[in-house]
C-alpha cells in the first residue's frame, strides 16, 4: 500500500512558497534571492539516472516514473516519482521538488510499507536559518526534506546486521506531520516530529503507540536519526567555562535520559557512535561505552544529589546543557562525566530553607557528574547571608560535592570587598568572613578617632578660653572706653580751673564796682572760699573716677566703685551756681579799724560747662559696660576650668603615637570573624580570629571593618585607646583637684 502525502491528505507540501523554500530553483519568479553556498559533497547530473517519462526543461527536466541516486555505497530510488529535477551551470543538482516514494538508507532502516510523500531539495544552511528541525545541520551540505501525514512501520538495523531487525512505529503529530530529512551521500536520516516531542518525557502520550515500558517503542514520541559521516554537530547551548564540549555526532534521540542516576535530561540527546537499534533507550547511559565516547543534550535537566554530611536534594535547571565524555581511568579502566551548566528554574521550593542562605535572583548551575556516581556541582548568582545584625548580599556560589555543602562568594561593603565562605552540615552552618586586601586602610584613623576627638576638645577648650581671655580684656577695657577716661577726667579737671578763675573774676569785678560806688576799700571777701566750696564735689568725683580707673585689682568691689564713679561724674557735667559774697570794707581815710569797718553782699553767678555732651555720653558708656565685666570674668573662669580638667596637647599626641605603633599588631593579628549558627535551636554563635585562634565574642556585623574593630581590640590589650584615653580625663581631673 502507498500512502500519499499530497494536498489531498490535508497538508501543505513543503515547497508551496518557491521564492521562501527554493529560490535557487525558481530564479524567473524569484529573482536576486538565491545565495551560492558550497554543498560539499555535491549531487551531479551524472549521479542522477531519471526513467519513466522523462521531459527536457531549460535547467533540467521532469520525471514521471523514477529517479535513481548513485553514490558510493549505494543505489538510491525514488519511485513512483513525479518531480521537477533542476540543475546548476556548473552539472551539481540545484533543486528537485514534487513526490515520490521515500527511498530508506538501507544501512539504517527499511519501511515496511512503500511511503509516498511530498519532496524538497535544500542547502543545510537554509534550512538552519528557516526552518526548526530542533537539530541544526551543516550548512555546506544539501538535504532531501520529505513531509510525511501518515504514522510510520519501519525495521531499524542492529549493529550493521542485515538479518537483525527491531520494528518501530512512529505516529504522526495530530494535525501535524512527521518530517523526514535525509543526505544519502553521507548517508544520514533525521525524523523530526516537532512540537511536543521536544523535551517530552509522558511515555504514554498519543503518539506512543503501545507500551511505555517496551524499549522498541520508546522512540516513536521523540525525533531520531543517525550519520554515518558524524555531521550531526553538538554544541551546547549554555557551555561550561573550561569544559567546552562539543564534537561530531553520529546519532541523535529526543526525549528524556539517565546519567548516572543523578542526572534526569530531557532534550535532544546527541552521541558520536553509530545508530543502533539495541540501544537501551530507557537508560542509554547503562549501554557499553568505550574511550572517547561523547554524548550531549540540550533542555531540561534535573539534578539530585546525597551529600554525606549534608541531607540530599536536587534541583531542576529550566534551560541547560550536559555533555558525557568517556575517557580512560588508571584505576577504573574508562570512567565516564557528565559536564553541565544551565539556568536554574526560579522555583526555589527545593531549597534548604533551614541554612541561613537564601539565593536573590537567578542562579547558573555548572559542574560534573560521574559514572561513579561522584559530582562536583555549583550554583552561581547572588545571595542573601541571613545574620541577626539583618541580611547581607552576596555574590557568589554554592558547591555540592558528595561530602560536603559550601559556599564561597563576596560581600561589598562600601569600597571594601570582604570574602565570604561557609560550610554547611546537617546540624550547623558556620560562616567566615574574610577581611578585604585594604582592611588596614583608615584603621589607625579609626582607632585614634576618640583620641583625635579628645585632642581637638582640648585644642577648642584652649582657643575658647583665649578668647574668653580676649573678650574679658576687652570689658575690663570697657569695650576700649576706659582709655579715653584718663583724658576726659584731665579735661575737666582743667574745665573746674577755668570754671574758678572766671568766678573770682566775676565776684572781684562784682566787689570792686561796690567798693567804687560808695567810695570804699576793701578789708576782706569770702569770694575765694564760696568758689573752692561750689567746685569741691566736681573735683571730688575727678579725684573719685580717677582712683577707680587706676585700680588694678579686678572684683566685684572695684566694679562697683568704678560704675558709681563714672555715674557720679556724668552728672556733675556742668558748673551754673549763683552764691553770695560777703564783702568788709573800710574808710578810705581811716582805714578798716572796727569804727569804720562796714559789711556787704553781692551776688556771683559761674556759669561753666565741666563736661561735653559728648564726654557725658562716654562716661554714661562705659558705665553701662562694666556689668559685662563680671559676665566676662565668669566665662574666662569657666573655660580655665575645663582647660584644666583635659589632657593637655602633647599628652594626647603622645598616647596618639603610643597607639598607632600597636596598629600594626592588631591588623596583623586579625585573621576574620564569623559565626555559627544551630539548625535545630536558631541560635547565632559569634567568634573572630586572632592569631589563628578562635575566640567567642558577642553578637554583631562580621561584615562590618568598624565593628570587628571594635570586638578585637579588648583582645589586644595596648591598642584599647578608650581605657587609655580615660585614664588621661581622669589623671587631668586629679590634677586640677590637687591644685585647687
Amino acid at each position: 500500500m502507498t500512502v500519499s502525502c499530497g494536498k489531498e491528505s490535508g497538508i501543505e507540501p513543503i515547497a508551496n512558497d518557491p521564492c521562501e523554500e527554493n529560490p535557487c530553483g525558481n530564479p524567473n519568479q524569484c529573482p536576486d534571492q538565491c545565495t551560492s553556498v558550497d554543498t560539499g559533497d555535491a549531487i551531479t547530473d551524472d549521479d542522477l539516472n531519471p526513467e519513466g517519462t522523462v521531459t527536457e526543461t531549460a535547467n533540467g527536466y521532469l520525471v514521471d516514473g523514477s529517479l535513481t541516486l548513485n553514490t558510493e555505497e549505494e543505489t538510491i530510488v525514488f519511485a513512483k516519482a513525479d518531480l521537477d529535477v533542476q540543475f546548476n551551470d556548473d552539472g551539481t543538482l540545484k533543486s528537485i521538488s514534487g513526490t515520490s516514494e521515500i527511498p530508506a538508507p538501507t544501512n539504517y532502516f527499511e519501511f515496511e510499507t512503500p511511503v509516498q510523500a511530498d519532496i524538497g531539495f535544500f542547502t543545510g544552511k537554509f534550512l538552519n536559518e528557516n526552518r526548526d528541525f530542533e537539530i541544526k545541520l551543516v550548512d555546506e551540505r544539501s538535504y532531501f526534506v520529505f513531509a510525511v501525514s501518515a504514522g510510520l512501520e519501519l525495521k531499524l538495523g542492529v549493529n550493521n546486521d542485515p538479518d537483525a531487525h527491531k520494528p518501530l512505529s512512529i505516529e504522526a503529530p495530530v494535525g501535524g506531520h512527521i518530517t523526514f530529512i535525509a543526505d544519502y551521500t553521507d548517508p544520514m536520516f533525521f525524523f523530526s516530529l516537532g512540537g511536543d516531542a521536544l523535551g517530552g518525557d509522558d511515555n504514554n502520550s498519543d503518539n506512543s503507540n503501545g507500551d511505555s515500558s517496551s524499549s522498541h517503542n520508546k522512540l516513536s514520541s521523540v525525533s531520531f536519526g543517525g550519520s554515518f559521516g558524524s555531521n550531526f554537530m553538538y554544541e551546547p547551548t549554555n557551555p561550561v567555562q573550561g569544559n567546552v564540549v562539543s564534537f561530531q555526532a553520529n546519532q541523535v534521540t529526543g526525549g528524556t535520559v539517565s546519567l548516572f542516576k543523578l542526572l534526569k535530561a530531557s532534550g535532544m540527546y546527541y552521541q558520536n557512535r553509530g545508530f543502533s537499534a539495541d540501544l537501551d533507550f530507557n537508560e542509554p547511559m547503562e549501554s557499553d561505552f568505550g574511550v572517547n565516547y561523547r554524548a550531549g543534550i540540550n533542555g531540561k535537566l534535573d539534578l539530585s544529589m546525597e551529600i554525606t554530611s549534608f541531607i540530599s536534594f536536587g534541583f531542576p535547571i529550566g534551560s541547560g546543557s550536559a555533555a558525557v565524555v568517556a575517557e580512560a581511568s588508571t584505576n577504573d579502566g574508562v570512567t565516564a562525566k557528565a559536564f553541565i551548566n544551565g539556568l536554574v528554574d526560579p522555583d526555589l521550593s527545593w531549597w534548604p530553607d533551614f541554612i541561613p542562605l537564601m539565593p536573590d535572583g537567578d542562579m547558573n548551575a555548572y559542574g560534573f557528574v560521574e559514572q561513579t556516581g561522584n559530582f562536583d556541582i555549583g550554583l552561581s548568582g547572588s545571595f542573601d547571608i541571613q545574620m541577626p545584625t539583618g541580611n547581607q548580599g552576596m555574590e557568589g556560589s554554592v558547591r555540592a560535592t558528595p561530602e560536603a555543602f559550601t559556599m564561597q562568594g563576596e560581600v561589598y561593603s562600601g569600597d571594601d570587598v570582604w570574602g565570604a565562605s561557609a560550610v554547611f552540615t546537617t546540624n550547623e552552618t558556620k560562616c567566615i568572613a574574610t577581611k578585604p586586601d585594604n582592611f588596614s586602610d583608615g584603621i589607625s584613623e579609626t582607632v585614634t578617632s576618640q583620641i583625635d576627638a579628645a585632642i581637638e576638645t582640648t585644642q577648642n577648650a584652649i582657643q575658647e578660653l583665649e578668647d574668653a581671655e580676649t573678650q574679658y580684656d576687652l570689658e575690663l577695657s570697657l569695650r576700649g572706653l576706659r582709655a579715653a577716661l584718663p583724658g576726659i577726667i584731665d579735661q575737666a579737671d582743667a574745665a573746674i580751673d577755668d570754671a574758678v578763675d572766671a568766678g573770682i573774676t566775676t565776684g572781684r569785678n562784682t566787689i570792686n564796682s561796690y567798693l567804687s560806688d560808695n567810695n570804699r576799700i576793701l578789708c576782706s571777701d569770702n569770694l575765694s572760699g564760696q568758689i573752692d566750696a561750689i567746685v569741691r564735689g566736681h573735683r571730688n568725683a575727678l579725684t573719685r573716677l580717677r582712683n577707680a580707673v587706676n585700680e588694678s585689682n579686678d572684683n566685684a568691689t572695684t566694679r562697683i566703685e568704678l560704675e558709681a564713679a563714672l555715674r557720679d561724674l556724668a552728672s556733675l557735667d556742668r558748673i551754673n551756681r549763683t552764691f553770695s559774697v560777703t564783702i568788709i570794707h573800710g574808710h578810705p581815710t581811716f582805714g578798716c579799724g572796727d569804727l569804720w569797718t562796714m559789711t556787704a553782699s553781692r551776688s556771683v553767678t559761674i556759669n561753666e560747662t565741666v563736661l561735653t555732651s559728648s564726654q557725658k555720653a562716654q562716661l554714661l558708656e562705659a558705665a553701662d559696660n562694666v556689668k559685662y565685666i563680671e559676665e566676662a570674668d565668669g566665662i574666662r573662669i569657666e573655660a580655665q576650668d575645663i582647660v584644666d580638667q583635659l589632657p593637655t596637647v602633647e599628652e594626647l599626641e603622645g598616647l596618639k603615637d603610643n597607639v598607632e605603633a600597636c596598629v600594626q599588631e592588631l591588623t596583623n593579628g586579625i585573621g576574620g570573624a564569623g559565626f555559627t549558627y544551630n539548625h535545630d535551636t536558631k541560635e547565632f554563635a559569634h567568634f573572630i580570629i586572632i592569631n589563628g585562634e578562635e575566640k567567642e565574642v558577642g553578637s554583631f556585623n562580621i561584615f562590618d571593618k568598624n565593628e570587628l574593630i571594635e570586638v578585637s581590640r579588648p583582645e589586644i590589650g595596648d591598642c584599647n585607646a578608650n581605657g587609655a584615653l580615660n585614664k588621661l580625663m581622669e589623671d587631668a581631673k586629679a590634677r586640677t583637684k590637687q591644685n585647687q
